[in-house]
């Protein structure tokens, strides 16, 4: 499925003769725009983890958006997710992974915008998406995960509109409980309390009638247990090429993010694995109605 988004994306940017100017999306910085009142919008994201410090780990993450202006500065969206795992060779909690492609969950989105960034001013605006899935992102075993997405986005435009900068602080709070099989018939679970906490921000230019060209870069970090404090566990910091190309109803957006550093490392590398991966590519099909 991901060679088919890879192929969407490069159809798209071939076949499309008239291309309309248009605010970017970025693949993983949220801008402060909303669909219009009326207006829904249908997304396809797939997205590509790959890389751990030994062994093989490669994981598709998939995700099926229906959003939905109900306002023109209040939006809502649902996700059905979908993934696949292929996992071998791994220490500490990563046990052999060998699946293709399932459903892996449900998620709903609700965006309100607070100012739109017209005029030069700063666009603000707040998002919020629970979400339940039945599949771990990381190692890819069974899990129930019950999870609590918060974003404050900030966005400027600048140059007339040409070049976009957003910036999203996302706190993601997290319930899990793993199921553990003992024996034939036999099965244990217990509860664990995460806390993710991320800092994303992305530049982007208008180089030619619907193409822009920018980078994105990602700060996350894990805090288990937050309930009793903050204590960061681990944290990754990634950066990377983005290229977002408008044509009228569609869009597409391509984001390469290799990880550049991060802790606790193991010896003789400056990468962190536990909850990271080596680098992540994700792509986004979108159509207007």
């Amino acid at each position: 499925m991901f060679r088919i988004m890879a192929a969407a994306f490069a159809g798209v940017a071939l076949v499309s003769s008239s291309p309309a100017i248009a605010a970017p999306d970025f693949g993983y910085v949220y801008t402060a725009g909303t669909e219009e009142r009326g207006e829904t919008e249908v997304s396809l994201w797939a997205t590509h983890r790959a890389g751990k410090d030994a062994g093989h780990y490669d994981a598709q993450d998939y995700k099926l958006e229906l959003e939905r202006g109900i306002t023109d500065r209040f939006g809502v969206a649902a996700y059905a997710k979908f993934a696949s795992h292929h996992v071998r060779g791994l220490a500490g909690e990563f046990q052999a992974v060998d699946r293709n492609f399932a459903f892996q969950g449900l998620s709903a989105e609700f965006k309100y915008q607070l100012r739109a960034p017209k005029n030069g001013r700063l666009g603000v605006a707040v998002y919020a998406e629970p979400g339940w899935s039945r599949i771990s992102k990381v190692t890819g075993q069974k899990a129930d995960e019950y999870e609590l997405e918060l974003k404050a986005i900030v966005q400027k435009n600048f140059a007339h509109d040409r070049l976009t900068w957003a910036a999203n602080l996302t706190l993601e709070p997290e319930w899990e409980r793993e199921h553990e099989v003992m024996s034939p018939g036999v099965a244990i679970g217990e509860t664990e309390k995460e806390l993710a906490i991320e800092v994303s921000t992305g530049l982007s230019y208008n180089v030619a009638r619907g193409w822009w060209i920018g980078a994105e870069g990602r700060y996350h970090s894990v805090y288990p247990d937050w309930t009793d404090g903050l204590h960061r566990e681990n944290y990754a910091v990634y950066a990377g090429p983005s290229v977002h190309y408008s044509a009228g109803e569609w869009a597409i957006t391509a984001t390469w993010l290799p990880q550049l550093f991060g802790s606790p490392s193991r010896a003789g590398s400056s990468l962190e694995f536990d909850d990271h991966e080596k680098s992540e590519l994700r792509l986004k099909l979108s159509r207007e109605f």
